[in-house]
């Protein structure tokens, strides 16, 4: 599709958006569709209505649709993906997460949420390998979690196998999470518990005096 008649498109659905309830909203869409029929952009926002009312498998429908046309569409596999992560079915999730990421070597989303799937399932060298492509394609605040994530792993597997080498990899994205984002305490306590697994307990010490202003040893 042409970026303009993209554009176009995209501001007609969310006027039918704005102008429908919830429950209105697939149908409305479907009335839509009829009007640019075969349109893998419409089908795809047809196939979120479905699934945001509990219509899953209308939603599993469009999406089959949507792929009928336009088979080389990444973005079709990673709502695919979505989809199919909604139903707990984890093996059909990650075929379409990485048929996304095959047609799309940089989409950050589906490295991360094919991650976390692994990272569920116990397979931790597999996520560690997504979650270090995406770090890679992005080291800002908007992949934080990610970031973050890719140190919990590291972290998870040095216990295992007792590498040294693995702590000092790990401090790195800990620490950078903190530098993005010094106000989340979440991240924050994830660091100074990785300085006291390490064995920095200067460093944890002084980082709990900062941010609770009490000493923690």
């Amino acid at each position: 599709m042409e970026k303009s008649n993209y554009k176009k498109l995209s501001k007609e659905i969310e006027n039918i958006r704005k102008n429908s309830t919830i429950s209105e909203f697939p149908e409305n869409l479907i009335n839509l569709e009829k009007k640019f029929p075969n349109n893998t952009l419409i089908l795809q926002t047809i196939s979120k209505a479905f699934l945001n009312v509990g219509e899953n498998t209308k939603a599993l429908d469009y999406l089959l649709k949507a792929k009928e046309e336009e088979p080389d569409n990444f973005s079709i596999y990673f709502n695919l993906g979505i989809l199919f992560k909604k139903f707990k079915k984890d093996d059909e999730a990650i075929i379409n997460f990485q048929k996304s990421i095959f047609l799309n070597k940089n989409f950050v989303q589906s490295l991360n949420i094919l991650a976390d799937i692994y990272i569920n399932k116990g397979e931790l060298t597999k996520a560690l390998e997504c979650l270090k492509k995406s770090v890679k394609l992005d080291m800002s605040k908007k992949n934080i979690k990610a970031i973050n994530s890719l140190g919990m792993v590291i972290t998870s597997i040095f216990l295992k196998d007792k590498d040294v080498e693995k702590l000092r990899e790990a401090k790195k994205y800990f620490e950078k999470t903190y530098e993005l984002d010094k106000d989340n305490d979440i991240f924050y306590n994830q660091l100074i518990n990785f300085y006291h697994l390490s064995g920095m307990k200067n460093e944890a010490i002084y980082h709990s005096k900062n941010r609770t202003g009490v000493f923690i040893i």
